[in-house]
């Protein structure tokens, strides 16, 4: 449909006067009475009677004109948007993380920061494994992706590192070194212990292997769980122990001790990901904002 001559005829149909609708169109009166023409000959339908002295509306011209003011309100709309996400304003931003970044504040600070300064933005978040943000960061169905090192180095991705956090060390209540305020990674060697089950090199699971490998021990019982929340579950069971980021430490679980440990390689970092080939302004804006808050550049 040409929106032209839908314009032409909401306007016609208000004014009733071919000379005044002209002149509301900034178009010369044949111009208009040409568009008019032409748009009853698409529907096949007379839409105004006109003589020398009066234009006004048929039947059928008066049951299509709310549908017309409807149509050109929605285009009206749409351009709008389209302005604003030229501008940098309102728009859909996808986000994804994994479930141990929820309650690290870092995120928390972008995202609540990201919302003051644009909340004409829509901002869609979900949570995932590493595995499924990253493929549905390749596949182009999340704009961006709060993860934890290491990752897949992907050529077509880039990283900013937001924030690195002490591991913790999660004990049933009864264990013999609960309530100690600080213990040694070694002293939990021989422990079951609950792992995040991330691919092998990747993520949370792999930080808390390698910190334990460099404390001199690999855990003899290992179980994997899907995410924190299930393996601090699982500790408060007393069926033994795990390792997660600080943050996680404000979660007031029953029947379990949260310790620091005295290893100081023992860290998890939570990283930021995106496509290199950003493809619209409120992207950029998040990452610029985080290089600026996070202080990395």
């Amino acid at each position: 449909m040409d929106y032209r001559q839908l314009h032409a005829f909401v306007v016609l149909a208000e004014e009733l006067h071919f000379g005044r609708a002209a002149h509301r169109l900034n178009i010369t009166q044949p111009a208009l009475t040409q568009q008019i023409k032409s748009f009853e000959e698409r529907l096949n339908l007379a839409l105004f009677i006109r003589d020398r002295r009066h234009v006004c509306l048929t039947a059928e011209g008066r049951f299509l004109l709310d549908e017309a003011r409807s149509i050109l309100g929605h285009c009206a709309a749409f351009f709008d948007d389209a302005d604003n996400l030229r501008q940098g304003g309102r728009g859909l931003l996808k986000i994804g993380y994994v479930g141990s970044a929820i309650l690290d504040p870092a995120m928390i600070m972008l995202i609540k920061n990201y919302r003051a300064n644009k909340p004409e933005t829509t901002l869609k978040i979900e949570q995932r494994n590493v595995n499924e943000l990253l493929n549905m960061m390749l596949g182009e169905t999340l704009d961006l992706a709060f993860v934890r090192s290491p990752v897949p180095q992907y050529e077509s991705m880039e990283y900013l590192d937001i924030a690195t956090r002490p591991l913790i060390a999660v004990l049933p209540h009864q264990h013999k070194l609960s309530g100690e305020r600080k213990i040694s990674l070694a002293s939990l060697s021989s422990e079951p212990f609950f792992i995040q089950q991330d691919p092998h090199g990747v993520g949370l699971g792999w930080s808390s292997l390698s910190a334990c490998h460099q404390a001199g021990f690999i855990p003899k019982n290992i179980q994997f769980t899907q995410d924190v929340a299930a393996a601090i579950g699982l500790v408060s069971m007393a069926m033994g122990v795990t390792l997660v980021p600080e943050t996680q430490s404000s979660v007031l679980v029953s029947d379990v001790s949260y310790c620091a440990l005295e290893e100081r390689f023992a860290t998890t970092t939570l990283t930021l990901c995106w496509r290199k080939e950003m493809k619209h302004r409120l992207l950029r804006d998040f990452i610029d904002d985080a290089r600026a808050l996070t202080c990395r550049q």
